[in-house]
């Protein structure tokens, strides 16, 4: 049977010394500490967002930014381009390889041309469908040093580099912007000696 209230004596309530005072956390919580404290998490959500969008345009501007030169150009340039990556122009005189092993890797050797000057090429990626001789083609990648490659370039200009591309946009694809056809359309005018390979594209 419960006691009343009022029968409670003293020797029943609780010890004060039998409480460990020390465990226990008794400091009021300010209020806007709490509201302060709440509001963190939807602040740092949106902090992670922000920056995970801000890479994501970077990403996407770095790509669109890749600067664009014509073969001629980029020989000029070599040496001050040295490993950037940028797009290529040109359209193809000669294909050495189409089934070659780069590193493990199948890959295309050709080459290229615009305004007389050649150059050799050696794309790992998938190629166009419309990728052909004479046909104006933009490449992305970077110069490389030509002395691990074994046989030269056929018609080429085995001058020591060549050009690695990893992707490839040709004159009549979705991607290929409106404003690159005509800057490619020079490229297959003028082209250095390579009459037999061009000769066997036509035909």
């Amino acid at each position: 049977m419960e006691k009343p209230f009022d029968d409670i004596s003293a020797s029943d309530s609780v010890d004060a010394e039998e409480l460990d005072t020390d465990a226990l956390d008794l400091t009021p919580r300010n209020r806007d500490e709490i509201k302060r404290g709440s509001k963190k998490l939807p602040g740092l959500i949106l902090v992670v967002l922000v920056v995970g969008v801000g890479a994501l345009l970077f990403q996407g501007l770095s790509g669109a930014a890749l600067f664009i030169r014509e073969a001629d150009s980029a020989v000029a340039d070599r040496e001050e381009l040295a490993d950037r990556r940028f797009q290529l122009l040109g359209s193809p005189i000669a294909i050495t390889d189409d089934d070659y092993n780069f590193d493990g890797v199948t890959a295309v050797r050709f080459s290229i041309a615009c305004d007389g000057t050649a150059v050799d090429i050696v794309h790992r990626g998938n190629v166009a469908e419309s990728f052909q001789l004479g046909v104006p083609v933009v490449l992305e990648g970077n110069w490389q040093d030509a002395s691990s490659i074994g046989e030269p370039w056929e018609q080429g200009a085995n001058d020591g580099f060549f050009f690695e591309s990893d992707r490839m946009l040709v004159k009549h694809d979705n991607e290929y912007r409106e404003d690159r056809i005509e800057e490619a359309a020079s490229c297959g005018e003028d082209l250095p000696d390579a009459p037999d390979a061009v000769a066997a594209g036509e035909e």
